[in-house]
């Protein structure tokens, strides 16, 4: 499961390891964005498409695993470097307040900047294994709405107690979801990567994902 801000490049080549090792692997992002709902959405119909029962959930994209675990054959999840909805349930954002504040400022006509290039190029290019595949995922990097960062996302209590849930943390840009899933007694390996780390090493972050 990718994040609606990402291009699936960034995907690729842990689902390319993933293969090699003998999973049925396959990249998934939803390509309408406008709002939470319609993305909820398409990731349910990608995930029932694919027959998934195992979801690997990256950045942005960890806030629709209780929709796709309702909505499809999903029993496992491996959350890496991605937020973790309330496990309590509710109505959450669906992007932090201050992050949604920050883009909204630096949007133009409803269309969010993008992804690469909401930080300085010099930061987010480090993130890359290579300056070339930087220029490939800015390339494609999608545009997405506005609306998408004031949609509201819900889920029951308890989504999580009946699935094999496990984290895997790139760094410190996901602490406190990292914290949450640590605090549940979900397996917590922390890789020394970048919130691109299954760019930097996929091979590393296979590792930890069939784990």
């Amino acid at each position: 499961m990718g994040s609606v801000f990402l291009p699936g490049i960034v995907m690729d080549p842990l689902v390319s390891v993933l293969r090699e090792r003998g999973s049925t692997a396959e990249w998934v992002a939803p390509t309408e964005s406008a709002s939470a709902e319609a993305a909820a959405q398409a990731y349910v119909a990608a995930a029932r498409r694919v027959g998934a029962t195992t979801a690997i959930a990256h950045s942005n994209a960890g806030n629709f695993v209780p929709a796709v675990a309702a909505g499809s054959a999903v029993q496992r999840v491996v959350f890496i470097d991605a937020m973790v909805p309330p496990l309590t349930g509710g109505t959450w954002c669906v992007v932090p307040r201050r992050m949604r504040d920050s883009l909204l400022a630096s949007a133009t006509d409803g269309v969010l900047p993008p992804w690469t290039q909401w930080w300085p190029e010099k930061e987010v290019d480090a993130l890359f294994p290579n300056h070339e595949t930087y220029v490939r995922v800015d390339a494609g990097t999608p545009a997405v709405d506005t609306s998408y960062l004031s949609s509201r996302i819900s889920a029951p209590s308890g989504w999580s107690a009946d699935l094999d849930c496990s984290y895997v943390a790139f760094g410190a840009t996901y602490a406190d979801a990292a914290g949450v899933a640590a605090e549940s007694g979900w397996p917590v390996r922390r890789l020394e990567l970048g919130h691109l780390g299954m760019l930097q090493n996929p091979a590393m972050v296979a590792d930890a994902v069939l784990l």
